[in-house]
């Protein structure tokens, strides 16, 4: 996918000190989410825009308060002590822990894949996952970010969403296709909407994977609104209109169970806005 990032808040003239070296700090950690190896230094400088020496600076500042650690054998870096512990406080004060045995317990009981997924603007952001045992299966990570209006989650969530209306109507006229399967048209993706409201449900008919369906649940906050859902991800062939229906219960009542754990007040809705970084 591509980059999307833009700036906003005030001019760089009017932004308090400090704001943008925070900034790049933060844009270089949000590499090593998807990251399934250590990062280089070159990585850091072509992806961000960041001159050599000031990615050198950030790494350095991250890795000397432990969010990052250098690999000798690779001159690379990968993710350090304190960033485990600020991810596992995270996990504990969003309830995320404890939605984890959940999750794993759907994927005993159906041997598929399962994703915990949160809305991030107009995108579904992949945050736990559980991966099925089974030869065929999609491999994905988490992190991974897809378009709302093509996959199971985002339909979930937007389904019983705050903001529903006014997401169809921002979007354009012909939706970009992810796959041959993918909705066209604001119009279709509202029907599918409130076809998901009525059944509790959402699916994926290979909308945003080819050869992969999926079937989600939204899971609601204390005002009866998503912002995360719960996804059994499923190979096509495993995955028949009749065993859609027979899961659709089960996984509704995950997504209940999970909503039970995360504190009232709390969503697990990512809120970061990525800024540019610039040099």
């Amino acid at each position: 996918m591509g980059d999307t990032s833009e700036r906003h808040g005030p001019r760089a003239s009017e932004s308090p000190a400090g704001t943008q070296a925070v900034g790049r700090a933060l844009a270089v950690l949000r590499l090593f989410i998807e990251a399934e190896g250590d990062v280089q230094i070159t990585e850091i400088t072509q992806r961000l825009g960041l001159t050599p020496g000031t990615a050198h600076r950030v790494v350095g500042a991250l890795a000397a308060e432990g969010f990052l650690v250098r690999n000798p054998a690779t001159d690379g870096y990968y993710l350090g002590s304190t960033a485990i512990l600020l991810g596992q406080a995270a996990q504990r004060t969003l309830g995320a822990d404890r939605a984890m045995p959940l999750l794993e317990q759907l994927n005993a009981e159906t041997n598929e894949s399962v994703n915990l997924v949160v809305r991030d603007g107009d995108e579904s952001v992949v945050v736990m996952r559980v991966q099925s045992t089974l030869p065929l299966r999609f491999e994905q990570h988490p992190g991974a970010r897809f378009p709302l209006y093509s996959t199971a989650s985002g339909k979930a969530m937007m389904s019983r969403a705050g903001d529903t209306e006014a997401y169809v109507r921002s979007l354009p006229a012909r939706l970009p296709a992810v796959t041959p399967h993918t909705v066209s048209t604001p119009r279709q993706l509202a029907g599918e909407l409130e076809r998901t409201r009525a059944r509790g449900y959402s699916v994926d008919n290979e909308e945003n994977v080819e050869g992969v369906r999926c079937v989600g649940a939204p899971v609601l906050d204390a005002h009866g609104h998503a912002h995360a859902a719960v996804v059994v991800q499923v190979p096509s062939v495993r995955l028949p209109d009749e065993r859609v229906e027979e899961l659709a219960p089960r996984l509704i009542e995950v997504a209940e169970q999970v909503a039970q754990v995360v504190p009232s007040d709390r969503t697990m809705r990512s809120a970061h806005r990525r800024a540019e970084p610039g040099r």
